[in-house]
């Protein structure tokens, strides 16, 4: 009895454990391999990025509507076979769909019929064209956005690794600080110098908790930039380097508003909007078609009555709504050049804040690192000299803060370049 009594339990708590297993999906399965990703390794893995994925698929759905628009120009060309049996008492003919046979009083109750056709418009106002036009413009928006899906992937993954790079620094920088001032003599100072040093102390280990955990945010968002399992165990290689790089904002808006696929885009859309107009005129305008039909049709095998046809015809439209339409098209072209304009106006302000934030980091940049290692030297020099454990505190706190800076800055001109080349359409060349 106590052995089923203790069986029992143990499977409630195995059946227990495996929900609470499941509901962990931060975990990383145990002995899996770390990945070890680069910056360019971070930028080919864009491709699986789903908003670039649809963006993809719209442009083989405007692909495929350009070769639809294409095949309108071909004439339309079928063939058609029916049998029917039937039982007349007085002359009739069969429907519409069967190419209204005539039928009449028969010994005969069965009739065959074999047609090849075609119909193919000769004129229609250019709405053919137009429609093709139409679908090449819409196909080559697509690209831009496709385009402008591209470059905001790029730009967000770049921000991720630079500021995981930066964690990654300041996390090793702010854990080594505290291990060094944790090896620091305490003993021999008074009442009120140990309040300091303890205090310093305190915040030499506040620091590198918070910069662990910013560690791991910027790792979180870094495998959410590029849409991996937030469970992998992976590793970032690179330095945070850089170059100083020349600014032509002029040159830089002019290239703005020739590389930047939003306004490409506006531009097609602007095309798209003059091609509805046409097409909203075009209705006025009467549709001239050709049509032919060769047919054998007989009530016995083999079919040897013959009947062909060659039609050319007019239609002349009478349309109600004409205006009401074309002024809709109208406010639509209307819309999109205002929306174009704003588009710009948006692209220069855009490029110049770029330009100017990149300009600023440039400038800072070179101060830092001169601010940086002239302390560093100091602090080399008296290292071995003599001196108070706050003093020591206090040095190495200053030098720790100049080095932090300093790889603030870097990774502000590495983010302020990224932008820029983003701003502008294209990399900005050192």
């Amino acid at each position: 009895m106590m052995n089923r009594r203790l069986s029992a339990a143990l499977l409630l708590l195995a059946l227990a454990a495996a929900p609470a297993r499941a509901q962990a999906p931060d975990q990383p399965a145990p002995g899996a391999p770390e990945r070890v990703y680069t910056l360019d390794d971070a930028m080919r893995l864009i491709r699986n990025d789903p908003n670039l994925q649809s963006a993809q698929q719209d442009v083989t759905i405007a692909e495929s509507r350009v070769t639809e628009a294409e095949l309108r120009f071909l004439p339309e060309v079928g063939l058609q076979a029916s049998a029917t049996k039937f039982n007349a008492i007085y002359p009739f003919s069969l429907s519409e769909d069967f190419r209204n046979i005539l039928l009449f009083p028969s010994p005969q109750d069965n009739i065959y019929s074999g047609r090849a056709y075609f119909n193919m418009p000769l004129y229609e106002g250019r709405r053919t064209l137009n429609t093709l036009h139409l679908a090449q413009a819409a196909y080559k928006q697509a690209l831009a956005s496709r385009d402008s899906v591209r470059m905001d992937l790029t730009l967000k993954v770049k921000s991720a690794f630079y500021r995981l790079l930066l964690a990654q620094d300041r996390a090793a920088a702010d854990d080594d600080e505290r291990r060094a001032a944790e090896t620091l003599p305490l003993d021999g100072l008074g009442p009120w110098e140990s309040v300091e040093a303890q205090g310093l102390l305190a915040g030499a280990e506040a620091r590198a908790d918070q910069a662990s955990h910013d560690l791991q945010a910027a790792r979180l968002d870094f495998l959410k930039s590029l849409n991996l399992e937030l469970d992998t165990p992976f590793r970032v290689e690179g330095t945070l380097t850089t170059e100083p790089v020349k600014i032509d904002v002029e040159r830089s808006v002019l290239w703005a508003m020739e590389l930047r696929p939003e306004l490409q885009s506006q531009t097609y859309k602007a095309q798209m909007d003059a091609i509805g107009v046409n097409l909203a005129l075009g209705r006025r305008y009467p549709t001239v078609y050709m049509a032919g039909d060769y047919e054998q049709t007989a009530q016995t095998f083999p079919l040897n009555k013959n009947n062909w046809d060659l039609t050319v015809g007019v239609k002349l439209p009478f349309t109600y709504d004409l205006w009401s339409q074309l002024k809709q098209k109208r406010a639509e072209q209307r819309q999109g050049q205002l929306t174009r304009s704003e588009l710009q106006d948006r692209v220069r302000l855009e490029v110049r804040r770029a330009a100017d934030s990149l300009g600023y980091w440039q400038d800072e940049l070179p101060l830092r690192e001169k601010q940086w290692r002239r302390v560093q030297a100091l602090y080399a020099a008296a290292a071995d000299r003599p001196g108070s454990t706050l003093a020591k505190l206090r040095a190495r706190e200053s030098v720790l803060d100049l080095h932090l800076a300093y790889l603030s800055a870097v990774t502000e001109h590495l983010l302020a370049r990224a932008r820029l080349a983003r701003a502008v359409g294209r990399e900005i060349a050192p």
